[in-house]
């Protein structure tokens, strides 16, 4: 019996070369980079830590907080207080000629 091997190709997002940026700061008060990735899921450890060092100091906002599934972007908001995982786009020598 053969099987047939299936597979789904991958959105152009998820092609370009890019990295993951960790951010985390106070709204209107700006923030600042605590890490570059160069996987979504390398972040992940980071991220969550974040999470829970602000989830001691301040209730989260779920309305104000989640994930872009075009993306898989992250946000979390709580009292003043932000954190974000998004995908950047890498410029590389070939698109530059």
């Amino acid at each position: 019996m053969t099987e047939l091997a299936t597979t789904t190709q991958a959105p152009a997002i998820e092609l370009e070369p890019s990295v993951w940026i960790l951010e985390s700061g106070e709204d209107y008060e700006g923030g600042s980079i605590r890490g570059v990735y160069t996987d979504r899921d390398l972040a992940a450890d980071d991220f969550l830590d974040l999470v829970r060092d602000l989830a001691r100091y301040y209730s989260l906002d779920v309305d104000r907080s989640g994930g872009d599934p075009a993306t898989c972007d992250l946000y979390v908001h709580g009292g003043c207080a932000w954190i974000s995982l998004t995908r950047y786009s890498v410029a590389t020598r070939r698109q530059l000629r």
